[in-house]
């Protein structure tokens, strides 16, 4: 959604552009550029503020976190996340909320749905991340989770199968803190 409202905004900030560069020109345009600029302002002072108010939410969250309010930045992810259910971030902020406050089974779950959420956006390695810590609190959920993301190539030279044996073993976290 972001990234439409980016668009819009740049091509609007364009039209904005070379209305201003005309404007002074032209004695005939200048009340309809007067009102397309008052448009223009008016629809991204919506914009913003609509974005602003579908943020606040997670705002509130990493300020009562930052507070060290658990229970309202616990609440307040919640929100957030029952408006984005598809943000993974969120669920990894929330999962890290419960991990510092030693809520380990639901830290576990959280961080399994914000890895699911990662694999179906196709960012394996971030999933991978969090499917280590996941494995230190829930080994079960761990092994599902590797069941479900996608296993790295392998090739065939000499017909004898080689994994990447040159690839460098990655140093991997100890917290998902790291991360989000």
């Amino acid at each position: 959604m972001l990234s439409k409202i980016a668009n819009w905004v740049v091509w609007s900030a364009l039209a904005l552009f070379i209305v201003f560069l005309i404007y002074p020109s032209n004695e005939s345009i200048k009340p309809a550029a007067s009102h397309v600029v008052s448009q223009v302002k008016s629809a991204l002072g919506h914009v913003v503020s609509s974005v602003q108010a579908s943020e606040e939410p997670l705002n509130q969250a990493r300020d009562a976190y930052a507070r060290g309010d658990a229970i309202a930045a616990v609440n307040a992810y919640q929100a957030y996340i029952r408006k984005h259910s598809d943000s993974a971030d969120a669920r990894g902020e929330l999962g890290n909320v419960y991990y510092s406050e030693g809520n380990l089974t639901e830290a576990a779950q959280v961080y399994y749905d914000a890895a699911n959420l990662l694999i179906a956006q196709k960012k394996v390695d971030q999933a991978a991340r969090l499917a280590t810590i996941i494995g230190q609190i829930n080994p079960g959920l761990a092994n599902e989770l590797a069941a479900k993301m996608p296993q790295p190539e392998t090739s065939l030279q000499s017909g004898i199968e080689q994994d990447n044996l040159n690839q460098p073993t990655p140093v991997l976290p100890q917290s998902a803190m790291r991360y989000y």
